[in-house]
């Protein structure tokens, strides 16, 4: 194999798709969108309620009428409860839009009788908001019995929390309440962006197999170099393309959240987020570093094999829409990650080699996984990578010769197994 050919091919690929509208605009119009956003909500902060303006209605307050004398009236209630004497008005305010419902305490809570909730339309998001409060002002109310309000108050909305985890040895470390949600947020963020890098990459070269099949340029490029010199200088410069992605996205990140930060200092899961990004955790570098390569080759080599088989593009994709179901396959499974993110299914995901990418991603964003359980995740995409660079050149040697029907899953088979 000529390596200066390769070089060649791969520099051709860049270049040809980094000029690509779309890629320009996914690469650079994502940051740049973010930065206006950012900068937007910024300008407005002295003017304006954003927190109003992202939440909607939720901030609005929850009137509370309350029919048994439940709830001390000389003292302020938990956010964001306020008590009312008229409830007509109550209801009146709430189809106008001035609480966000309206609660009706019965005369004997402890006889089983019903609160009565009130709200101006049927929202699912705003019944969650008044249930999930309602509870700590039911305890407020018990606890104003035997304390002083600002106490009373403290106590229903509860401690913050320093969570200890053990590690091997018994050795421990402190993690404040927030890093829990700021982890989840930049492991979510990076989930969803390595995913679209890895895709929109081995989608390019999907197309530019497929296309120059139909335009028959392949015949002409196989004049001048090998096949496995066209399928490697493919994959390489269009893997050059999506790390260029990601470094553009990261970068963008870390500026972007530097400027949130210094623009609402007040916010902690914000801070610990961005100590996250300047310090990451050991085992999402891991993730990134040597994951996501593998990832690709798992992909990439196997989509330009399946793509070589099509007479055309649609044919090309038809081949490939398997492909990128399973690695879609975590993000609709989602809700079993945030269940229990080491149960039998994420792990399951995890380690198969075209589902595993998104799938530890997921993983870690919940939380840090054993170090037993990392090193079979890469190992699995490594054999996942070696099982397509074995069926993938193979079926690209046959498939950028073959013109006419559109071969079954079966003939592909054949061809892996047989190129000959």
């Amino acid at each position: 194999m000529n390596l200066r050919k390769v070089f060649h091919v791969a520099v051709y690929e860049y270049r040809t798709n980094a000029r690509r509208w779309g890629y320009r605009l996914v690469t650079f119009g994502l940051p740049l969108l973010g930065a206006v956003l950012l900068l937007g909500i910024r300008a407005l902060k002295g003017h304006a309620n954003v927190g109003a303006w992202v939440a909607g209605s939720m901030d609005k307050p929850v009137a509370v009428y309350d029919q048994g004398n439940f709830l001390p009236h000389d003292a302020t209630l938990p956010t964001p409860f306020v008590l009312v004497d008229d409830v007509r008005e109550a209801r009146q305010a709430v189809s106008e839009g001035k609480f966000l419902a309206l609660l009706v305490l019965p005369t004997d809570l402890t006889s089983g009788q019903k609160v009565t909730a009130v709200v101006r339309e049927n929202n699912m998001t705003v019944r969650g908001v008044i249930f999930s409060r309602l509870q700590t002002l039911m305890l407020y109310a018990e606890l104003r019995k035997a304390y002083p309000a600002a106490q009373a108050l403290r106590l229903a909305e509860g401690p913050d929390v320093q969570v200890v985890v053990l590690g091997n040895g018994n050795r421990q470390t402190t993690h404040p309440q927030e890093e829990g949600s700021s982890r989840f947020m930049v492991g979510y963020a990076l989930s969803i962006l390595f995913f679209i890098a890895l895709f929109s990459s081995a989608g390019y070269l999907l197309q530019s197999v497929a296309k120059e099949k139909e335009s028959h340029i392949m015949e002409l490029l196989l004049s001048s170099v090998t096949a496995m010199e066209l399928l490697w200088g493919k994959v390489i410069g269009l893997a050059a393309l999506a790390a260029t992605q990601v470094v553009v996205w990261l970068l963008s990140l870390w500026a972007l959240g530097g400027l949130a930060l210094r623009s609402f200092p007040q916010y902690d899961t914000l801070k610990t987020a961005m100590t996250q990004l300047r310090h990451p955790d050991p085992q999402l570098l891991i993730a990134l570093l040597v994951v996501m390569p593998l990832s690709y080759l798992a992909y990439g080599l196997l989509m330009a094999g399946l793509g070589s088989l099509g007479s055309n593009l649609r044919e090309s994709q038809q081949f490939s829409a398997a492909i990128s179901m399973l690695a879609a396959l975590p993000f609709m499974l989602n809700f079993l990650f945030f269940l229990n993110p080491n149960g039998i299914v994420p792990r399951f995901l995890s380690y198969f080699p075209w589902t595993a990418p998104a799938a530890v991603l997921l993983r870690l964003a919940i939380g840090p996984i054993p170090w037993w359980d990392l090193g079979v995740v890469v190992f699995t995409i490594a054999v996942g990578a070696a099982f397509s660079l074995w069926a993938g050149v193979r079926l690209f040697r046959v498939g950028v010769l073959m013109s006419g029907k559109k071969p079954s899953w079966r003939e592909v088979w054949t061809i892996v197994r047989n190129p000959a």
